[in-house]
């Protein structure tokens, strides 16, 4: 029997580069190292040995392995031909994410796609169903196989040169084995040491405030200057964007970690100060990694006597922000409960309610400033389910009705709102007479890969700008990466000068 397994477990491993060369970008399997190869052939063994201890069944074990990595690849090249990145270890914990919030993961998997997705699942089933499972399992020897297993993939996959960007990874040295490496690699304590270490330099570890406006820090879901793509498109649609910026202290162009998706990783940028390169294996989902209390911007606002609050129209659990905002000092979270009366526009809702909200938190009696970090939603995709009559287009640019426009047409009537949602705190603000600052800016780009190769404008950036009802300072053009806003917002909170005394300051505008 030991001699069946062993076959047919190193023929399936063998059998298995066939549906993970799908995956792209693809990676020719002369040029790869040993070290991937070995990896590769070790993880395939290991889920056939725990198939077949689970199930008895040698030609089903093997099928599953295949199946699975047929299934990951798939899944990947969703995910790369949409947000331009392939399946990495951090996206097995949104798995159940996909259940919750159906609507944010499933349209983004083709047709043929989910077919192959049912046709696998049946195939494995009729494949349980045809195969009776063997009488005896030398169950010494599979657990030590199974170690072995584990042994080889963990001792190879520490020695894999990885850059720990996906894509050029995945080019040098395969699909599968990338994603077992950053598995393997990504999921021992050094991760979390790691993670721990870059937060304990973080630039907000120290100090506090010297002076106490209102601060509000505003991420605009998908939000960029979309007149870059196109002199077609109506520059007026974004018209307050554009006031906000000739009165700003500071604006200009935000180098973010994330193309389309993937929220948190600018989040969590803007608010700690750091780079990315710090955070190894966490800078792909570092919300999971967060488990106590750290330094972050709203850490060092709290220390100089703020209240902190985040108002984010969508379910607190996502992504795990209720825990990890939590760590990063945040004492109350307004989340989807808020609004549950509230406009939607589309799916979610509206970027107006969400301004409200904030003028509403301004406005309630205390005796603290506010740091007010809000998180909108009313632009969040997938934006080729939204509904485009016909003409609208019009209203926002001169390309016309084509089919190809339509999720355009969906993009550009959110960013409008989000427009509109600037004017109308920009007006409130400017009525206030406590001191307030304004910083704005956009998560990513939209995930509109064919827009985007249509108008032949290669999008990765998005805008910002840091705005205050006070003071007459020059405006400045700066472009910035996200890592370095927090700082940026500090600095013009640094040198502002209180008006009037913070009793007085702190009561509700009339």
């Amino acid at each position: 029997m030991l001699t069946t397994l062993a076959f047919s477990f190193a023929a399936a491993a063998g059998l298995a580069f066939i549906p993970e060369s799908c995956a792209k970008p693809r990676a020719p399997l002369h040029s790869r190292f040993f070290s991937a190869l070995a990896v590769h052939a070790a993880a395939v063994v290991f889920i056939c040995l725990a198939a077949f201890m689970l199930t008895g069944r040698v030609r089903f074990s093997a099928f599953v392995a295949l199946a699975l990595v047929g299934l990951l690849a798939g899944v990947s090249n969703a995910k790369y031909a949409s947000l331009r990145e392939p399946f990495v270890f951090t996206d097995l914990s949104l798995f159940s994410q996909l259940f919750a919030h159906p609507r944010l993961y499933l349209p983004f998997l083709s047709a043929s796609t989910v077919v192959a997705i049912v046709v696998g699942i049946a195939a494995v089933v009729a494949a349980f169903m045809a195969e009776k499972p063997q009488s005896e399992r030398p169950v010494f020897a599979l657990v030590a196989a199974l170690l072995a297993c584990l042994g080889a993939a963990y001792a190879f996959a520490a020695r894999l040169p990885l850059t720990l960007d996906p894509s050029n990874d995945q080019r040098r040295h395969g699909f599968f084995a990338v994603f077992v490496a950053y598995l393997l690699n990504g999921m021992t304590p050094a991760t979390a040491a790691r993670l721990r270490n870059a937060l304990s330099a973080s630039p907000f570890a120290h100090g506090a405030p010297r002076s106490s406006p209102d601060v509000i820090v505003i991420q605009s879901e998908s939000f960029f200057d979309a007149r870059r793509l196109a002199a077609s498109i109506d520059p007026s649609i974004l018209r307050n964007f554009d006031i906000a910026r000739r009165e700003s202290v500071q604006h200009g162009n935000l180098t973010v970690p994330a193309w389309g998706a993937n929220t948190m990783r600018t989040e969590f940028a803007v608010l700690t100060g750091i780079d990315e390169t710090q955070l190894g294996y966490a800078r792909f989902y570092p919300y999971a990694f967060v488990r106590s209390a750290c330094a972050s911007l709203a850490a060092w606002f709290k220390r100089g006597g703020y209240r902190t609050q985040v108002i984010h129209p969508y379910y607190a659990d996502f992504f795990g922000r209720e825990r990890a905002f939590r760590h990063l000092q945040f004492d109350r979270f307004v989340d989807i409960a808020a609004f549950a009366d509230a406009p939607r526009a589309g799916s979610y809702v509206s970027d107006q309610a969400v301004a409200d909200a904030i003028i509403a938190a301004l406005d309630e009696p205390r005796d603290k400033p506010t740091f007010l970090f809000s998180i909108t939603m009313e632009n969040h995709g997938p934006l080729h389910l939204e509904h485009v009559v016909a003409g609208e287009g019009a209203r926002f640019h001169a390309l016309g009705d084509d089919a190809r426009w339509r999720d355009l047409t969906a993009y550009l009537r959110h960013l409008a709102n989000a427009d509109a949602m600037l004017g109308r705190l920009l007006d409130a603000l400017r009525a206030r007479l406590r001191d307030t600052v304004l910083c704005f800016y956009g998560d990513h780009v939209p995930a509109l890969p064919h827009v985007f190769a249509d108008l032949n404008y290669e999008a990765a950036n998005s805008d910002y700008f840091i705005w205050r009802n006070y003071g007459d300072a020059p405006t400045m053009r700066n472009d910035l990466r996200a890592e370095e806003l927090g700082l940026a917002l500090v600095a013009a909170i640094g040198s502002a000068v209180q008006r009037e005394t913070p009793a007085r300051a702190l009561h509700p505008t009339p």
